[in-house]
């Protein structure tokens, strides 16, 4: 595993498969005076996490929120042990919350990992359309149902960039027993279009950036729901072909 990597000014990924463990989810770090996750990743990937955080001089101890993209294993399990070692609230969708605090092992994909989901405090219910200035960044909550009922997507702009981060919004996986939605992923989809932006990373990329990010929101809309595939492997299984 790789070291967490450096984005934007003040802005990094921290978590990954590339960079924590295979099974983890991307989740950012916003530094400054009081720093900031975006997702906090899987549970198995949390030293790995911690130890990404400590190479830029940031201590679980001085992370004050976790802004959660949505409530699934590989995104948020993982807060159970920051919460051990900090005061940092997880702020979620309220369409997401009852099954993190519940560890609810359906409705957070936990059953795709063969794990158990810790029941996790929510402190706070992130809005559509609420903006939080995050230091040099605002950073606007924008609802994106469709992987899951609470998933969000995050817009942030400083003078300089504009981030569209998608979360599993952008490829995340469709199944009944996570509450997805093939209607509402589409209005979503729509919905990011309104928006301005030019740059984009979501829940389960290469540590990187993706410019031209709207011509391939555009894109990714035209794909949606064209065809299902029935034969997604557990990640916990190994199969001789």
């Amino acid at each position: 595993m790789t070291k967490a990597v450096k984005l934007a000014e003040d802005f990094y990924v921290v978590s990954g498969d590339k960079l924590t463990h295979p099974w983890d989810a991307s989740a950012y770090l916003i530094t400054g005076k009081e720093p900031l996750l975006i997702d906090c990743g899987g549970a198995d990937g949390y030293p790995a996490l911690k130890r990404n955080l400590g190479e830029l001089g940031v201590q679980p101890q001085e992370i004050t929120k976790v802004i959660a993209t949505h409530g699934h294993w590989d995104h948020v399990s993982g807060f159970a042990q920051l919460a051990q070692e900090s005061s940092a609230e997880l702020w979620i969708h309220e369409a997401d919350l009852e099954q993190v605090e519940q560890g609810d092992p359906e409705r957070t994909a936990a059953f795709i990992y063969n794990k158990p989901f810790p029941a996790l405090q929510v402190h706070r219910k992130l809005m559509d359309g609420e903006t939080l200035q995050v230091g040099r960044f605002n950073l606007e909550i924008i609802h994106t149902p469709g992987h899951s009922p609470g998933s969000v997507s995050l817009l942030l702009t400083d003078g300089i960039h504009k981030i569209l981060v998608a979360g599993d919004t952008l490829w995340g996986g469709y199944h009944p027993r996570i509450g997805s939605n093939i209607d509402a992923w589409g209005h979503s989809l729509d919905k990011l279009l309104t928006y301005d932006f030019d740059l984009m990373t979501f829940g389960h990329l290469p540590p990187t950036l993706v410019y031209d990010a709207k011509t391939k929101v555009a894109e990714a809309r035209k794909q949606l729901g064209v065809y299902f595939n029935p034969w997604f492997k557990p990640l916990y299984e190994t199969f001789q072909y």
